[in-house]
């Protein structure tokens, strides 16, 4: 069997499946029209922003051409497809081609790509499309979404959701972990990364793709009442570093705040879990109760925008209960997020 990701590196999910894969004894490889700022490693980065327009399309149409004979597999991340272009208004142009051609299609979601702007907005009290900012997310752009995918769903032989409040706008979807921490590489810097006893002020980690859908301004807004009410705090509030910075930042941190809107957590939540640091997060409850079934082992702090700020002083003030957590976060994640246990269950799905 024979498994291409593509064509984006959304979190590391897809690098970190395709290593488990291969583990396994899957040939999977990871193909990105483009590397992001953030880095994560790939097997082939078609580079398409450094070309011109035509050189871009001559190369996707070179590689398509390359992977349709290739593979056995194709497994898309964020709800696109190889010859698929939202701007352009071409739509997972390749499906009918890999279904003629007896090829398994799969096909992932991780946020936004399904995510629907106004149904969120109406039907929940906390979310993170009640306070985005990206000019393009509109009514209009809901419509698109869902056209998209219904078409995913048509061809699609298996729909994967790496967020559970992606299932209400996915029919037939299966919840996914993430894949993207192989926890054993990040536990071996628990070591350096668990002081005694830790360093005053408290460090407390953030970091946010984008301000407004991760709710900094609360996280903000928490930390300077905190350091007023006479508790020193320091806000580690980083942004832009590629990822292969991360786990340095996680050892220097007390405390890591991950996302309050999305109801929720994040990559960030599982490597900072695996190094041995408390984190706090908005998780919604109706949707992990409907959706998760190890909703009751998750050891994060659950918090809102309204709550952060005397949920994450008790935590600073408890080093027994900041040492619990960093035990029991390690322990979930070897047993929730190793990728060899996830990449049992998609390679079950490419199997059909």
């Amino acid at each position: 069997m024979k498994v291409l990701h593509c064509p984006t590196e959304t979190g590391g999910h897809a690098w970190g499946l395709s290593r488990a894969e291969r583990a396994l004894g899957v040939q999977s490889d990871v193909m990105v029209r483009h590397s992001s700022w953030l880095e994560f490693p790939c097997d082939v980065d078609l580079r398409l922003r450094d070309r011109s327009l035509p050189a871009g399309l001559l190369r996707l149409g070179w590689f398509f051409s390359h992977a349709v004979r290739r593979y056995d597999v194709f497994h898309f991340n964020w709800g696109m497809s190889l010859l698929d272009h939202r701007a352009w208004h071409v739509h997972h142009w390749d499906f009918p081609l890999l279904k003629r051609l007896g090829k398994r299609i799969i096909v992932t979601f991780q946020g936004c790509d399904a995510r629907m702007k106004i149904l969120s907005r109406e039907r929940l009290s906390t979310s993170a499309c009640a306070e985005c900012d990206v000019a393009w997310c509109t009514p209009a752009m809901d419509q698109l979404r869902q056209k998209r995918i219904q078409k995913v769903c048509a061809y699609a032989d298996h729909v994967f959701a790496v967020n559970p409040d992606l299932l209400h706008y996915l029919p037939g979807a299966e919840f996914l972990p993430y894949a993207s921490v192989n926890p054993h590489e990040w536990i071996a810097g628990v070591a350096s990364a668990s002081p005694a006893a830790p360093a005053k002020p408290f460090r407390v980690l953030h970091m946010p793709t984008n301000r407004s859908i991760k709710g900094t301004k609360y996280v903000e807004q928490a930390c300077t009442q905190l350091r007023a009410a006479g508790l020193p705090v320091d806000l580690m509030l980083v942004e832009g570093v590629p990822h292969w910075q991360v786990k340095e930042l996680i050892a220097r941190a007390d405390v890591v705040v991950d996302q309050l809107l999305i109801g929720w957590y994040g990559a960030l939540a599982v490597e900072a879990m695996a190094m041995g640091k408390p984190v706090l997060c908005y998780l919604r409850d109706d949707d992990l109760k409907r959706f998760v079934s190890f909703h009751e082992r998750i050891p994060i702090v659950g918090t809102t925008k309204g709550t952060l700020v005397q949920d994450l002083r008790a935590l600073l003030q408890s080093s027994t209960r900041r040492q619990v957590l960093g035990l029991a976060g390690r322990q979930f994640v070897l047993d929730v997020h190793d990728p060899m246990k996830i990449a049992q269950r998609t390679i079950a799905a490419y199997r059909g």
